[in-house]
């Protein structure tokens, strides 16, 4: 029932300078997604609900009025007590994931309000973006929109003028396709929230450009996309899937619509406008789960080498999903796509951050034990900017990348102080068993400490396991349809969070890929944005695709019969 004062109807949230707002209770809502609806959460990688990756932490009273020495308002959960540390819990630290929005509770913030919650709309300013060297001719934005990141490039008539990259600020809806359409199709505005955040940023991003965009390229999985253009999404939500729209088209974000100044369409001497001009380009979605990203990126490994690839060829962009596309030849594609969940991406890991810098993204054995290596502050990009959208803020503690955590499990699986199930084990080497030393019990699990506040527990190992069996069994299964043995395809393109960071060697000692793969496989870096750089200029690059798009085959890998029992007979180090 609800008080005089409607206590029962709103929760007090109060951030770390002492002002409060009053928020609608929300019950059906993990109170961090209450947070996010009502704009004062901040962007951060999450662990989509898990309950392990801590960053959603904050202090809960049952009282809207609480005295100093009041009692926390319940038990903290087995989950809570196995990622926060005591004192923190005896403070009343909880993790939003895991806690319902209801009346009546006060919460208190460990950081200020975001600049662009709703006392302050509008008020957040991106920095004026400056290129690195004088403009040549009229502009254009290429954005590689993904589930945890957005990447751009501010390109002219003769190449790129500036970079950056940021956190997707949808994240608190879900770390993975699934959790974000869960969230979008839970309320009948939700879906407008997700749309609209991403749309603001981009629009935010567009002004802080030194001269008006003609043109833009988004390429994004099928679920991003659809989010941004209002696509439905219910055909993306359960079997049998559908996709919303084929792509490959020309159209205007809300931003374009109502923000003539944004674009040369009515300026002087275009009096018609080129049908691209003032409007964003979408690129091909060949299948439910085969998106922008996908096309964008066999876009630029057809254009960009200084060879093209020879058939037949893999590309694999693996990310909170891994999507593959297998060229057997000019006019023949096969492709599925697979659930990985975000390890990959870092999160959802008891370390696990996104490859910033400062964050390990590889750990070698060498003769003295393990060997991080954090990623340096990157030499191109707009950093200011980057500062500005969070991205590049470095971790509150150490953290390890999913590139890391690879090289780490192969590494703790070459001292044999890991078996090939993913079980911690006993080393016989000297230096193993001066690793083994870290080997240690603590909160109720077994982990292995490798630094002060860094650890790797036997949930993180499954994590990693559920991603190699599933890139596995898509690598196998098209393989197999397209009538190919392993030792016939002449190269593995790997992109999206691997791409990057990736230690080869890795991916075959932990089974990817077969033994003595690893010369096939080359990185290719953020292959989609690359794509949206093609995309957005070149009007061959966009005949091409849309003639390929409608030539790919897609493999429902997922709904096949015996999907499960090949997905559990690959959870093992070891390609099978």
């Amino acid at each position: 029932m609800t008080s005089e004062s409607g206590a029962a109807d709103v929760l007090a949230i109060e951030d770390a300078e002492g002002r409060t707002r009053l928020i609608r209770a929300t019950p059906k809502h993990p109170l961090a997604q209450a947070l996010f609806l009502e704009g004062l959460w901040p962007t951060k990688p999450f662990c989509s609900g898990l309950g392990r990756c801590g960053h959603c932490l904050v202090y809960v009273t049952g009282d809207s009025e609480p005295s100093p020495d009041e009692p926390t308002p319940d038990e903290p959960t087995t989950d809570e007590r196995a990622t926060l540390a005591p004192e923190i819990l005896e403070q009343g630290g909880r993790l939003a994931c895991r806690r319902q929005a209801e009346g009546g509770l006060r919460v208190r913030l460990p950081f200020t309000f975001p600049e662009n919650s709703a006392e302050s709309a509008g008020a957040f300013k991106t920095p004026r973006i400056a290129p690195n060297r004088a403009v040549s001719g009229s502009l254009a934005l290429a954005v590689d929109l993904g589930t945890t990141s957005l990447h751009w490039q501010l390109l002219d008539d003769k190449g790129v003028l500036a970079q950056g990259r940021e956190l997707n600020p949808q994240l608190a809806a879900g770390s993975e396709v699934m959790s974000r359409l869960g969230f979008a199709l839970a309320a009948p505005d939700n879906a407008r929230m997700l749309r609209d955040v991403v749309s603001r940023r981009l629009r935010e991003l567009t002004m802080a450009l030194p001269a008006p965009v003609e043109r833009i390229c988004v390429a994004g999985n099928t679920v991003m996309t659809a989010l941004l253009l209002e696509w439905p999404l219910k055909g993306l939500a359960a079997a049998p899937y559908q996709k919303p729209h084929a792509g490959g088209f020309w159209t205007r974000l809300p931003f374009q619509e109502t923000s003539p100044e944004l674009s040369n369409h009515d300026a002087p001497g275009n009096a018609e406008g080129s049908p691209e001009s003032g409007r964003t380009y979408i690129p091909p979605q060949p299948a439910p789960f085969i998106g922008g990203d996908l096309s964008a990126g066999l876009t630029a490994l057809h254009f960009t080498a200084s060879t093209p690839p020879a058939y037949p060829f893999l590309l694999a962009d693996l990310g909170t999903n891994g999507e593959f596309i297998l060229a057997l030849g000019p006019e023949q594609y096969l492709a599925a796509s697979v659930p990985m969940g975000p390890a990959l991406e870092g999160i959802g890991m008891s370390c696990g951050a996104t490859a910033l810098p400062g964050v390990w993204v590889d750990v070698a054995v060498t003769p003295f034990g393990l060997r991080p290596r954090p990623l340096e502050d990157p030499d191109g990009g707009n950093s200011d900017t980057e500062k500005k959208s969070g991205a590049q803020e470095k971790p509150d503690r150490q953290r390890i990348s999913g590139t890391g955590y690879l090289s780490l499990l192969a590494g703790l699986l070459r001292l044999g102080l890991l078996d090939r199930t993913g079980g911690f084990a006993a080393g016989d080497s000297p230096l193993a068993r001066r690793v083994e030393l870290g080997l240690a019990e603590q909160d109720g699990e077994r982990r292995f400490l490798l630094g002060p506040d860094v650890y790797l527990t036997g949930r993180d190992v499954e994590e990693v396991l559920k991603v190699k069996a599933a890139f596995n069994l898509a690598f196998s299964r098209l393989l197999a349809e397209g009538g190919l043995s392993p030792e016939a395809l002449r190269a593995v393109y790997l992109a999206g969070a691997l791409g990057e960071h990736a230690d080869l060697s890795a991916l075959e000692e932990l089974g990817f890929v077969p033994p003595g793969y690893r010369r096939r496989i080359h990185p290719v870096g953020n292959s989609s944005l690359a794509g949206a750089a093609l995309l957005v200029n070149n009007p061959e690059a966009r005949d091409w695709i849309e003639r390929t798009a409608p030539m790919i085959t897609t493999l429902n890998i997922g709904q096949e019969p015996d999907f499960f029992s090949h997905y559990t007979q690959r959870l093992v180090f070891r390609h099978v």
